[in-house]
């Protein structure tokens, strides 16, 4: 019996369950089939009942995909989980107002000089809102994304009127990328909805275990081995070759995956390198003897490169082939942008990678543009996208991007908007736009800022405009430590950031683009390459991940092995072809091992040896 198989039977009984699908294995058209069959077998009762069928998503990109498969079917209700919850909560605000006067209560007792207590007694909150910037404001009632998570649970397990009424509108609810759902979230739809309610009420979860990327409940096994949850495992995997999945299947204890005989013929390899010609860190301190070692490790990098281009692999753009490295650190120094990087970084510790990669800091988007959040599509309202248009000759899409976001030749009916009127119109912009390419090659940042700002080629978006007057203020005094540290942290970082070299700011649009062979491994799941390079290193984040200690099972850190071994997973099954992981840091004779028998002896070198 196929999985799709086990679920219709599941729902014809009226079981809730979990759909274990390992990498490759078509989890996503599953869902859909899923899907596709609850609208065919339960239409009548469904439109009888005025009901739909709710599909919950961790991100819109997901939600956007699933949209499209089932061409906006409006008896879906596809949403994030944010989206979700809040839809199903926002409605009572009574109710909401008491819970969030008891978190604030909470929050108050580890912050009390951000959270003030009493909220309700006070009476100065009206209405409890959310919306897609998340920024919360308890004294205003405006809620961050994880409060709705947080106040959705709390609801669902004291009020059984609100419970029924969901229930009642959506009697089919469907979770993707389960894995990565909320701990709480899981909690609240299984033990929260799903409780006195399982007549009514069906739940699937659909992901893998082993993919968990996100800080996610991770396993189901607790509500499965509790009977709340029926298991299904899905066995295919229709992306990668035999040699390929047989490492999966090692790395991996709760599935075994099979090839389909359609793909058995694909001639795939795998191949584990591990460089072990450093000199003894003698009397040396770790991190200087680790410091001593980053010209050997890039040396190391370099000869597996040139090898692998050697036997046929690309690592040019738009390469078939990708390179996944651990740090975010390490891709940016790769890709030609690790000032910046460090920049970020230290000012915004782990959400660097949000401010640069996902560009959700104001001076970022000026630059760069941004991702649209409800539908995943590029905002090409960046300078490095009009620089592209120029480049390309598409001389409409660079009218309307100033018509949109310059000011470059105003007219005298709308001072905003930029025309072709007449010869002169035509060189004033081609002289612009020849000398900004001019200077890019070799200007900072804020050379580039600032001819953009002089010749009104981009306006400055409110949120920007807003940031450059937090910090052209002096530091108050009177501002609490805490705050005025923040402030000194933003003056050093624009002022850091202007300094650069502009290359670096291009380097980094080239990479949001996927215009370089590299990525980080946490952010690839789904994706898949025919050739990968999966890059470890035991010195690169050592507080996140540990390569060895995961082989040799010896980790006392049981977050980190996990972590660690989810990661691994997620990196080596992208690969449909070739896998081949670099250790660059050494790994000692117990690892080796292990990794001789995952990887077969014939399949395991030395770096001296490439």
């Amino acid at each position: 019996m196929s999985a799709f198989e086990k679920i219709v039977e599941l729902i014809g009984t009226r079981q809730s369950f979990v759909l274990e699908a390992g990498a490759g294995s078509g989890k996503t058209f599953t869902l859909i089939q899923t899907l596709n069959h609850v609208l065919t077998a339960y239409s009548s009762s469904l439109r009888y009942n005025n009901q739909l069928i709710a599909c919950i998503t961790y991100t819109n990109v997901a939600k956007n995909e699933i949209l499209d498969r089932l061409e906006n079917n409006p008896n879906v209700s596809v949403l994030t989980i944010h989206e979700f919850l809040w839809a199903n909560i926002k409605n009572f605000q009574k109710q909401l107002l008491i819970a969030l006067d008891e978190l604030n209560t909470n929050m108050h007792a580890s912050k009390p000089d951000k959270f003030v207590p009493d909220l309700l007694t006070r009476g100065i909150v009206q209405e409890v809102t959310y919306d897609d910037s998340g920024f919360r404001d308890f004294e205003n009632g405006s809620l961050h994304h994880d409060d709705v998570i947080t106040l959705a649970a709390a609801l669902f397990k004291k009020y059984e009127v609100l419970k029924k009424i969901i229930v009642s509108k959506y009697p089919y609810i469907f979770i993707d990328e389960y894995q990565d759902t909320a701990i709480d979230t899981v909690d609240a739809l299984v033990n929260g909805l799903l409780h006195n309610n399982s007549e009514n009420l069906l739940l699937g979860f659909f992901g893998d275990s082993y993919q968990t990327i996100y800080e996610g409940v991770g396993s189901l096994d607790s509500y499965v081995n509790a009977g709340k949850l029926q298991l299904v495992n899905k066995e295919e995997n229709y992306r990668s070759s035999v040699q390929v999945v047989s490492v999966l299947n090692k790395i991996r204890s709760n599935i075994t995956q099979i090839v389909p005989d359609n793909r058995k013929h694909i001639n795939g390899s795998v191949s584990f390198i591990n460089c072990d010609n450093y000199p003894a860190r003698g009397r040396m301190r770790i991190t200087e003897y680790e410091q001593s070692l980053v010209p050997q490790k890039n040396a190391n990098y370099n000869r597996v490169i040139a090898h692998l281009i050697n036997q046929g692999w690309s690592f040019g753009e738009k390469s078939p082939d990708k390179i996944l490295i651990i740090a975010n650190r390490r891709v940016a120094e790769r890709s030609h942008f690790g000032n910046l990087y460090n920049l970020a970084a230290t000012r915004y510790g782990e959400r660097a990678n949000e401010v640069l990669m996902k560009r959700e800091h104001p001076l970022v988007r000026f630059f760069l543009g941004s991702v649209d959040k409800k539908t995943s599509k590029e905002r090409k309202s960046g300078i490095e996208h009009l620089i592209k248009f120029w480049q390309e000759q598409s001389y409409n899409d660079v009218i309307s991007f100033l018509n949109s976001y310059g000011v470059l030749s105003p007219n005298d009916t709308n001072p905003s908007s930029f025309v072709l009127r007449k010869h002169s119109d035509k060189i004033f912009l081609n002289e612009k736009m020849e000398q900004l390419l001019r200077i890019r090659e070799s200007a900072t940042v804020k050379e580039i800022f600032d001819f953009i700002i002089a010749n009104n080629i981009l306006k400055k978006s409110e949120s920007l405009e807003n940031y450059l007057k937090k910090i052209a203020n002096p530091v108050d005094e009177f501002l609490s430590e805490e705050d005025r540290d923040r402030q000194i942290r933003d003056i050093t970082f624009f002022n850091g950031v202007m300094q650069l070299s502009y290359e670096e700011v291009a380097s980094l649009f080239k990479h949001t683009q996927n215009q370089t062979v590299f990525s980080t491994k946490h952010g690839t799941k789904g994706d898949e390459f025919r050739n990968v390079l999966v890059v470890i290193d035991d010195t690169s984040w050592k507080q996140k991940y540990n390569f060895e200690k995961f082989v040799t099972n010896s980790d006392t850190d049981e977050s980190r092995l996990l972590r660690t071994k989810n990661l691994f997973y997620v990196s080596c099954s992208r690969a449909k072809e070739n896998l081949v992981v670099l250790a660059l840091s050494k790994f000692e004779d117990e690892a080796m091992a292990v990794i001789n028998s995952w990887f077969e002896v014939n399949n395991v070198r030395s770096v001296a040896d490439i």
